[in-house]
């Protein structure tokens, strides 16, 4: 499995572990049995329950069934942030390059693209049964294409995935929020105490969440005090609070603001 290394805005590198070949295929057995299992009960509700000749000529069982099989994937990877029901059985998620979700555009194209995937065996029954030589082929070298261009990209990615500049990771992130300089509170009360903390670059601000970090491990206070000492006299900023709860102000102060 490789690694996608994304840099946030914040200048720190975020490693996402793309997902391996088995629990991708796992995954799309498992969305092609439930496909299957919903065709079968829709089939059974139009042609056992109902009477099928109120639908003749209508074309709701290609409404209520053929469409929805055939939009699968585009509609569960849109609206449920990546994953498809298989996916979130392996614990895995499609991202775009950047480390978000992929937009509609990016969602729609590799679901367009799905196809060639299964070009192999649709390009067989092609030429088997329709004696359609020239698109079967088509198909199947579309499939052969995917599978060399997902063991050849630096992020495992298929033809789908290329051409949309997306990717499938492991949903469960190789480290904790708490790692990074991110903070989790409640914004929409949130009054900033030290606005000059903008002054402070994207370095200076990785340095305190270090210190931080460190000081939760170790007795490090004398270190902690010097450098809030230094930021005070630099931002020219005037409080009695503790130092360690000032450099915690700032790093709230800073995520607040360069959320905005």
């Amino acid at each position: 499995m490789a690694l996608l290394q994304v840099k946030t805005p914040f200048n720190i590198e975020l490693n996402f572990q793309t997902a391996s070949f088995h629990s991708r295929l796992f995954a799309w057995i498992v969305d092609g049995f439930i496909m299957n299992l919903y065709r079968w009960g829709m089939s059974l509700l139009f042609f056992k329950i109902f009477d099928t000749r109120l639908f003749s000529g209508v074309g709701i069982y290609e409404i209520m069934v053929v469409i929805p099989m055939l939009l699968y994937h585009f509609i569960f990877e849109l609206f449920n942030n990546g994953q498809s029901l298989g996916k979130m059985l392996f614990g895995i998620k499609v991202i775009n390059l950047n480390g978000e979700f992929a937009n509609v555009s990016q969602c729609m194209l590799r679901w367009l693209l799905r196809f060639f995937d299964l070009g192999l065996i649709w390009g067989l029954i092609y030429i088997i049964y329709s004696k359609e030589l020239t698109l079967g082929l088509i198909m199947m070298l579309g499939s052969l294409l995917s599978f060399v261009i997902y063991l050849t990209s630096k992020h495992q990615q298929r033809l789908g995935d290329f051409a949309a500049g997306t990717t499938v990771v492991l949903k469960k992130l190789p480290y904790k929020i708490s790692d990074t300089i991110f903070q989790e509170f409640n914004t929409d009360s949130y009054q900033v105490t030290f606005p000059q903390v903008m002054r402070l670059s994207d370095r200076d601000i990785n340095i305190i969440h270090n210190i931080l970090q460190q000081h939760e491990k170790s007795n490090i206070t004398q270190h902690i005090i010097r450098v809030a000492d230094k930021i005070k006299s630099v931002l020219q900023i005037e409080t009695d609070m503790p130092e360690d709860s000032f450099l915690e102000i700032l790093l709230k102060d800073y995520n607040y603001l360069s959320k905005k």
